[in-house]
């Protein structure tokens, strides 16, 4: 059996979900850039091929945003498996409902989880 201190997993569950919120902050300003894009470029005379690049990257990049945020949701399953073997099975550090890390972890992260959590 796995054993953690009750005080450093409630660290850990806080940080944890902190990453989602400053991740979550993140990609709404991403697409607040996006829509700031398109009102820029629109009557700028900016030539389209141009247009079309600078809307790309900024996609792109918000693309990678959520690319991170997977992963966290990855790592919180791994977390909450680790919990799950360990001394703290039992103590609730406030993760939400039935949010899509308890989904993952229940089963592992089969590809039909992964497809559900994407829809």
């Amino acid at each position: 059996m796995l054993q953690f201190d009750r005080n450093k997993a409630a660290a850990l569950a806080r940080e944890t979900q902190h990453s989602f919120m400053s991740f979550d902050a993140a990609y709404l300003q991403a697409l607040q850039l996006a829509t700031s894009v398109l009102e820029a470029k629109n009557g700028s005379n900016l030539p389209e091929s141009d247009g079309q690049r600078l809307m790309q990257t900024v996609h792109d990049s918000a693309g990678k945003l959520l690319a991170g945020r997977a992963g966290m949701v990855e790592a919180t399953a791994l977390l909450r498996r680790f919990q799950a073997r360990s001394n703290q099975a039992e103590t609730d550090f406030g993760c939400p409902g039935n949010g899509p890390w308890r989904l993952v972890a229940e089963d592992g992260g089969s590809e039909k989880t992964k497809l559900a959590i994407a829809s």
